[in-house]
This record gives structure tokens, sequence and C-alpha cells, in this order.
């Protein structure tokens, strides 16, 4: 940057700084002026009036006796249109006349702030808002020209407010701020058209902007000074300067708003008009109105000017955002309803007036009609909504039908769309339902084929993904015969790459799905698999006990026999005996533990005596072989004994196995085995308070952790279409529940 230029731009960082320091002055001089100087705490109807409109509560006033309504006379002998000279700590003679009544009463005057407190805070509020909207602006984006006429114009209305909105009532402020706010006020309207052939859109050549703001500053200030002449025809000329350039502003935002502005200025001008209206609306409906009326129903004037920091933030976002389509369908939507009220009110108001007028004691015709008046509208509403909203569409986004609403819906409906069938749904019936085309297509071809020749479209686009399946989607020209436009080229677009995505995802998800068919394909062949070779082995188990017992322990019975015949019989050597004794001694040995063994394979009361037994038998070998207290709460045998053999097998080898965990690990005191039915639903519970174990999060961390036996319970208790549990924790015991609920036949 060359010097010539940086000395420029310093000179102008200068210059708005001290404009940027003239209202924080102006703020703190008048909380001086209202703190060091004197008023009466009371209101008067107009200025110029001796009528008392209403006191200060718990006033000074108030205290000495003065009532609204009351007409004063004078003051300290001076007649009342010729006085105005409080001092603090001095009580004033007031009198007055109430009802025919002439009265005299002492009234002390009071510092100025302590009246106008409140005016005076809503008045800095709303100032240092504009202050601060303006700064920020300039602080953010120096550079930009039409940022520094924002600047000038926020300073400019704040100071043509803060007077005025902190002096509200008939003690008039001095003169020298009454000027500075007519001058600000003087000054804003043409700021105003400057602002307006600035930004967003450039009217007219550099040329001509200059020759016209010339002229416009100018007369503005001729204006003002006439207005300062104090003469009526001068204040005429200068009230319809400022209405004229005003209007002229407006007609200057509507063209650029209907001709010149692109769509992002477009939403930037429907907030900022939006926020106007919203921050003047209701000080013109509920005091400006009012006081036009004479209405006594009015918000007090720092009520109402709090809702002028609406117009200063709507500058701000629309300045500094650009992504406005949320915001833009708010005023959109409001505005609709807006309309929709106004026009129920007026619709109720003209009948509700005619009926008032001929028939002002008839309530029950009065009733009658608004009756109707609501069923006809809550009849006709649906369809005056839908005019109300193609016609602000048309004003909003210069088509007829809502742009963002299209955009947000079928976003919504694309996030949502998992299979094929619901995005060629959206897409060839929603979408042109939505923008008003003449139908879509949608083609997903397969892997690495070729895209099909369509009949003549407006739009195509065309898709292929990662897996190489290619899609393509095209529309027609709007039902109406025109030709798609560049923001419907825009929508569809944006419509087409969320469709890609959504398509994309929907692919992906219909591998996932074959890929989860083939895997529960694989685990329901190894579940099948599992159950075959656990029966087997029961089978084989079985077999093998009936061959032990058919043949081996047959052989060593009939050993045993001879061999008892041999010692009763045979010699009476004792060598001999003693031999056979001992081999007899090792015959039972060997045939006992045979039998154990085919009672592990098959234990023969299971089949005889049923499941209830068996268990029963197990558990007291058990304890006696562990020394370990047993509990056990089992079903009677005759009910148990009617179980399926293969439910009966397994739930028996489950609590084996627990019991075979609880004597190796568990190093318990004391086992419960449980075996119920409760409503129709078959219970077994073996319960020991030992030390447990930490659960691992999933079933397969059982294996990893060497719990093979537990991983056998489960399988067995899968077996047979039983669920399975497994509750323990470090030194809180372990708990093994088994339901099984008989197949409905």
């Amino acid at each position: 940057m060359s010097p010539t230029v940086n000395r420029r731009l310093n000179l102008q960082i200068g210059i708005y700084t001290l404009v940027a320091l003239v209202l924080p002055a102006l703020i703190g001089y008048d909380i001086y002026y209202q703190w060091q100087n004197p008023t009466m705490d009371f209101y008067l109807d107009s200025y110029g009036s001796a009528i008392v409109n209403s006191v200060v509560p718990g006033g000074q006033a108030q205290i000495a006796g003065l009532q609204t309504g009351d007409v004063i006379l004078s003051v300290d002998d001076i007649p009342f249109e010729n006085w105005y000279a409080p001092k603090l700590g001095q009580t004033h003679l007031i009198k007055i006349e109430r009802q025919g009544e002439q009265l005299s009463i002492g009234i002390p005057a009071v510092r100025v702030l302590l009246v106008n407190y409140l005016s005076l805070s809503s008045a800095i509020i709303i100032t240092l808002t504009f202050w601060g909207v303006g700064t920020l602006l300039l602080w953010r984006r120096f550079q930009q020209i039409e940022i520094r006429l924002l600047f000038l114009l926020s300073q400019t209305v704040a100071i043509s407010l803060l007077f005025p909105l902190a002096h509200p009532h008939p003690w008039v402020p001095p003169y020298w701020m009454i000027t500075l706010s007519l001058a600000g006020l003087f000054m804003t309207t043409p700021l105003l058209i400057h602002y307006a052939i600035s930004f967003p859109i450039q009217i007219g050549s550099p040329r001509q902007r200059l020759w016209m703001l010339i002229s416009l500053y100018g007369l503005a200030s001729a204006a003002f000074l006439a207005w300062l002449s104090d003469i009526r025809m001068g204040r005429q000329l200068g009230a319809s300067f400022l209405i004229l350039v005003v209007t002229a502003a407006v007609v200057i935002m509507i063209y650029s708003y209907q001709y010149r502005a692109t769509s992002n200025d477009r939403r930037r001008l429907r907030l900022v008009v939006f926020g106007t209206l919203l921050a003047g609306a209701p000080s013109i409906l509920f005091y400006l109105l009012p006081v036009v009326l004479k209405s006594p129903y009015q918000i007090p004037v720092w009520v109402a000017g709090l809702f002028l920091i609406i117009a200063p933030i709507s500058y701000l976002y629309a300045t500094l955002r650009h992504s406005l389509f949320g915001i833009d369908r708010l005023i959109n939507r409001t505005l609709v309803y807006a309309i929709l009220s106004l026009g129920i009110f007026f619709l109720y108001l003209g009948p509700y007036l005619l009926l008032y007028r001929f028939f002002p004691g008839d309530l029950f015709l009065q009733m009658l009609m608004v009756s109707v008046m609501t069923l006809w509208v809550g009849w006709t509403f649906d369809w005056m909504r839908k005019r109300v909203q193609r016609w602000v569409d048309g004003l909003f986004f210069g088509g007829w039908y809502d742009y963002p609403g299209v955009v947000e819906t079928i976003s919504d409906a694309l996030a949502r769309s998992v299979e094929r069938e619901q995005i060629a749904y959206v897409l060839t019936r929603q979408v042109p339902e939505l923008m008003k085309l003449r139908g879509g297509n949608l083609w997903i071809g397969e892997p690495n084929a070729t895209y099909p020749s369509t009949p003549p479209v407006q739009e195509r686009f065309r898709f292929k993904f990662q897996s190489e399946v290619p899609a393509q989607w095209a529309v027609g020209m709007h039902q109406d015969g025109d030709d798609l436009s560049e923001d419907d080229r825009r929508i569809l677009h944006t419509l087409a790459r969320q469709a890609e995505i959504s398509l994309n995802n929907v692919l992906l998800i219909e591998t996932l799905r074959r890929q989860l068919d083939e895997i529960r394909t694989s685990r329901e062949i190894a579940t099948q698999a599992q159950r075959q070779l656990l029966r087997s082995r029961e089978e084989e188990r079985a077999r093998l006990a009936r061959d032990l017992h058919d043949s081996p322990i047959q052989a060593l019975v009939g050993l045993n026999i001879q061999l008892g015949l041999m010692v009763t019989t045979g010699e009476t050597n004792p060598q001999i005996n003693q031999a056979l004794n001992e081999m007899r001694a090792e015959v039972l040995t060997l045939l006992s533990e045979l039998r154990q063994v085919c009672a592990e394979l098959r234990p023969p009361m299971l089949d005889t005596l049923g499941l209830g037994a068996a268990v029963r038998a197990l558990a007291e070998e058990w304890a006696t072989e562990s020394d370990v207290e047993t509990e056990l709460d089992l079903e009677s045998d005759a009910i148990l004994r009617e179980l399926p053999s293969e439910v009966a097998l397994n739930l028996y080898r489950i609590t084996q196995e627990a019991l075979i965990n609880v004597a190796r690990h568990a190093s318990a005191r004391r086992v419960v085995i449980k075996l119920n039915w409760q409503e129709n639903i078959l219970s077994l519970l073996i319960k020991d308070n030992g030390q447990g174990f930490s659960l691992p999060d999933t079933f397969s961390g059982l294996t990893e952790h060497d719990h093979f036996g537990i991983v056998g319970m489960r399988e067995r208790a899968d077996l047979i279409d039983g669920q399975w549990s497994l509750e323990s924790a470090p030194r809180k015991g372990t708990t093994v529940h088994i339901y099984w609920q008989p197949p409905r036949v």
C-alpha cells in the first residue's frame, strides 16, 4: 500500500472514529443534564396545556395531593403559561382548579432523572443498539462503501431518536437538543436514499449518483434550515421533504427487489423490510394510532421505543449472514398468516358492525352470525391459505412455488429413504408435484450397464457409484409449458446431488443386507450342525452305555459269580482262596467303575424315574463328594417324567456341568437347585454363593476367557429352544437360569 493511500485510510479511520464517539458523548451529557436539572413530577396533556394528565406514583406531586384532571392556574403567583423555572430543593406554590374549586398546594421540584429514568434507559438501549450495530459492521468490513453508509445511517438515526425518547414529556429539553435531533433526522433521509441506490444494487452511473446525492444533501440542508425558521411554510416544506425522500427510498428498494436484485439480495432486502416493519408496527399500532385517536389506551413511549431495536438487528443479520433460507421461510410463513389473520378480522368486523348498528340488542342473532362465520372460515381456511401462500410465494420468490420449501421437503424425504422404491417415489412423484413439472423418470441399471435413451426432457442427471451401478434421473418442463428457469435448474441440481448420496446409501444398504443374509444363513447352518453334533454325541453316549451294560458289565457279573462259586466249593487251600477273593474284589471294583461310566454316559434313572429323580440323585452324590450344602426345590417326579427325553437329558447335563463348575472354581458353601413350572414355562435355576467372576461384554468373550463349560450350557439351552441367562460378579456368586416353554401344537 502506497504512503498516500495509507495516509488517506488513516484519515478516514480517524474521521469515522470521531463520528462513533458522538453518540456516547451525547448519552453521557444527557445523563448529567437530567441529574443536574430540576422538574416537576407530574405530566400534562400536551405541550402548552395546563391540564394534569397523570402524576408520578409515590412522587412529590402525589404526596402533595395533585390529581389527574386538575387545571394549573399559576405557580408562585406567576401564570402557568409563563412559568418554567423549577429549582432543586424549593417547594413551589401551585394554584389549581378542581371541579370548580380553587386550591393551593406546595410541590417540591425533583431531579429530571428521577422522573424520567425509564424513558432515559429505553432511549439509551435503543440508540446504543443502533450505534453498536453500525460500529460492529464498520469494524468488521470497513473497506466496503455500503457498510460505511450503513454506519453513518445508524449514527444519524440514533442521534435523531436519543433526545425525543429520553425526554418524551411536556417538560421540554434544551433547544439545542431538539435542534440536534432534527439535524439527525434530516440527515437520515438522504443517507437512506444513498444507501438504497448503493446496496445491494448500484443504480445509475457513478456520475448520475454523484449529482443526485449532491442535490439531495443540499435539499436536506435547506429543508432543515426552513424548519428552523419557525415559519409555518418552512415547517410544511421540511415535513414534505422528509415524506417525499422516505417514499422515494421505498420506491427504489421495491424497484431493486423486483428488477435488479439476485436471489440472495432479495433475501437480504426481505429480512431488512420485515425487520423494519416488525420494529415500527407496535409503535404505530399501540402508541401513535391511539395518540392520534386520543385513546387513553396506549403503551408507554419507552415500551414502544424498545421495539425499534429489531430494525438494526435485522440489518446486522442480513449484512453478515449469507445463508438466509431459514429466516426467509419464517418471513414467508409469517406474512401468509398475518394476511389471513387480517382478512378474517375484517371478515368478522363488517357483518358484526352491521348487526351492532341495526340490531344492537339481539344477542342471539349476533351469536348466530359469529357461529356461521366461524364455520365458514374453518371450512374455507385451507383453500384461502393455499391461495395466499401462492401469492406470497410469487412475491417472495418470483415464481409460484416455495423454493426453500421444496429443498427442505425433498431433502428430508431423501434422508429417510432406505429403499429404491422410496427414492423413485420422491424423485418421480414428489418433485414434479411440488415444482409443477410434467413428471419424472428414474432408471437404475445393473453394474456396468449403459445409460438408456430417453424421450426429450428438460433436465437429465446421471449418477455412477463405487459399485459401478449407473442411475439416471430425468424431469420434464413446467405443466403450463414454460421451460425451466435458472432457479429451477439450481434447485434440481441441488436435489440431484442429494439424490445421488441417498441412492449410494441405498445401494450400500442393499449390499449390507445381502451380506447379513449370507451371515444369517451361515449361522443357521452352523447352529443346525452344532445341534446335530450334540444329538449325535448323546446318541453315541447312550449306545456306549448300552454296549458296556450288555457286554463287559454282564461278563464281569458272570465272572464274579463264578469266582464266588469257586471260593465256596473249591479247594480248601487258604492261599488259593485268598487269591480268588482278591480276584473277586478286583472284579467288583471294575464292575463299579464301569457302572459309574455308564451312569455318566447315560443316567439310568433319567430313563426310568425321570428328570426329578436323576437330578436329586446327582445332587446328593455331588454334595457328598464336594462337602457343599445343597438345597433342592424340584417339581414332582410324576410331572417331570412327562418331559421330552431330549429336554430332560439337556437340562440334566446343564445341571451336571454347573455343579462341576461350582466344585472346580466357585469355592462355594451352598448351592440352590430349583426346577419348577411357572405358568406353562419350566424354569431351572442353579445358584451358588461362591467367589463368582467378571462377565465379559459379549457371549464370545466367554470362550476367550476359557469358560467352555458355560458355553456348553448355552449351546444345550439353544438345542431345546430354551432361554439362557447368566449372572455373576466377583464375590457375588453365580446364577444360571434356563427357561423352556413347550412348543404350541
